[in-house]
């Protein structure tokens, strides 16, 4: 090895010391000796490199911003806007803002040092714009490089304690979009065919994760619109209400990529005749395509009082506040389970490991649990609650709720929390829509899962009408077709009249953290083994998702 390759080996050693470092104690809470110890150097050695600490932290910002234009560069970028291409540019600067938020600051203000490579990046972009003639010709290049460099550098400042990068760079694009407007040439978007996805679910993130970064065409953009900054693992929202689950441990990221913009707010309404979604917040999204993956809320079978009295683990948000309800009752309180499928028995199992003090009713219609499984499972997962002290009321046929009591065959009974895993259905925004659904209020399709009316709206998930039962392996498969399809679309050939029956690999369902049961095709699974399998295809999962 000669002296100017050792030379940058250490160099690049005492900078990843250096990092380590920062990124667990902080950048101003590191000190120069711990650098040295970490980097197995002398001072002297680590003042030949770097003057000071402060010059590690600015050898770094450089070395990102030398490496973001060729990301930028590459070909998959070339067509896309200008917005995107600034978007994709930050999203590269900021890669770790979500793990180390005030390092990946800190860094930033080192990379604003840097003004003229900064100048030299938005020149490039700018200009490549206006050859495209995505930009008015009448723009000056010069002046743009500046206003760009000032919004983005305000937008980051002003928004650096926002709780996510996604949220961050929602607020910064906002105030660049705004200005761009005044010298993009509107017919430039024109070209660029609109695929918006509603709701980040099981369906929408396999969507994404099967079109990006390869499957896109170029001439395609996507938009998620979902109310979170993040895809939730719905199947583990019961871990959450028990308190066994960390609220972090649900979350997944969403994709990361130029061509997906993400917009956060609330579906009001979506005008099919308009190829328009309407929000809350007073947006409206234009489409070409859209994919319908809102999922489902709890119904309530009409019974009075159920909607204002009990709890829900259908969203995130109600989650949250069950499991508040759930960890704050007293001790040796009454909790009423109402719905004994899958959610309710995973709930009920999962509180009694969490808080043995409670009585916890699990209210049942059938003769015994999971009448829809085989007798043999059904009868486990029975016999599993009568030996960990939990109250099976089966047959039981709830005629009202009112605020602390529960009423079964109008019979009352005291609760501190009553929780509704009692059946489900589409969201009201696509029971509101004017399309055909069957008895259960989902969307009829065509085998290709898009509108006999409309072959540009799909509709994925919970809110399908399939012959199986609403679940995240159906939304998953049934989202890899629906990619099938928009492929074909895109490319102007034949659609299949027939799709392959989307294949489910079985159910899997957990009686608190040592035992479960599960069916795998024609087989019963009881047990230590199903939930140490359940424990795995989660792992599995978030690791393919990047989490």
């Amino acid at each position: 090895m000669d002296e100017l390759d050792k030379k940058s080996k250490t160099k690049e050693r005492i900078e990843q010391a250096a990092l380590a470092l920062f990124r667990e104690k902080g950048f101003s809470r590191t000190t120069v000796q711990e650098i040295t110890n970490a980097a197995n150097v002398a001072k002297g050695t680590f003042f030949n490199h770097f003057p000071t600490k402060d010059s590690i932290m600015q050898s770094l910002a450089t070395e990102r911003l030398q490496a973001v234009m060729p990301y930028i560069r590459q070909s998959h970028f070339k067509n896309r806007p200008l917005s995107i291409r600034l978007r994709s540019y930050l999203q590269f600067i900021l890669t770790d803002f979500d793990q180390y938020p005030s390092l990946t600051i800190e860094m930033w203000n080192h990379v604003l040092k840097e003004q003229t490579i900064l100048f030299t990046h938005w020149h490039e972009l700018l200009v490549d714009a206006k050859t495209k003639e995505e930009v008015k010709s009448t723009a000056s290049v010069f002046t743009w490089t500046h206003i760009i460099h000032s919004l983005i550098s305000h937008g980051i400042q002003s928004f650096a304690t926002e709780p996510t990068k996604a949220l961050l760079l929602e607020n910064v694009m906002t105030l660049v979009d705004s200005s761009l407007e005044a010298i993009i040439e509107k017919r430039g978007y024109s070209l660029m065919k609109k695929l918006v996805i509603l709701g980040g679910g099981y369906g929408g993130m396999r969507v994404l994760q099967r079109l990006l970064p390869e499957g896109l065409p170029e001439d395609v953009e996507i938009t998620l619109i979902d109310r979170l900054p993040y895809h939730c693992l719905k199947t583990e929202y019961y871990a959450l209400a028990a308190g066994t689950a960390a609220d972090h441990h649900l979350r997944v990221g969403f994709p990361e990529d130029a061509r997906l913009t993400i917009k956060y707010g609330t579906i009001k309404n979506v005008n099919l005749e308009e190829k328009m979604v309407e929000l809350t917040e007073g947006d409206f999204i234009p489409y070409d395509k859209l994919i319908i993956g809102l999922g489902c809320e709890d119904k309530y079978h009409n019974v009075p009082g159920a909607a204002e009295h009990t709890h829900s683990i259908q969203t995130m948000d109600n989650t949250r506040r069950t499991y508040e309800t759930l960890n704050n009752i007293r001790p040796n309180g009454v909790v009423s389970i109402v719905g004994a499928g899958l959610s309710g028995v995973e709930l009920a199992s999962e509180l009694r490991e969490s808080r043995p003090d409670l009585t916890i009713k699990l209210f049942d219609r059938g003769e015994i649990i999971l009448s829809m499984f085989p007798r043999k499972l059904s009868t486990y997962v029975q016999n599993w609650f009568i030996d960990h002290g939990v109250d099976v009321i089966n047959k039981s046929n709830i005629t009202k709720v009112e605020e602390g009591i529960l009423y079964n065959h109008d019979k009352p009974i005291e609760c501190d929390a009553i929780i509704w895993t009692a059946g489900v259905q589409p969201v009201e925004v696509v029971r509101n829509l004017n399309v055909e659904k069957d008895n259960q209020g989902r969307v009829v399709l065509t085998p290709q899962h898009f509108l006999p009316t409309d072959e540009d709206v799909f509709v994925v998930g919970d809110c399908a009408s399939l012959p199986h039962a609403p679940s995240a392996q159906l939304a998953e498969g049934q989202a890899e077709q629906i990619v099938t399809i928009l492929k074909k679309q895109w490319a102007g050939e034949p659609l299949p009249e027939e799709l392959p029956r989307i294949k489910l690999k079985g159910v899997l369902g957990s009686l608190g953290k040592k035992h479960g049961f599960g069916l795998m095709g024609e087989r019963t699974l009881l047990g230590r083994v199903p939930r140490v399998l359940k424990s795995g295809v989660l792992w599995m999962y978030k690791y393919h998702s990047g989490s």
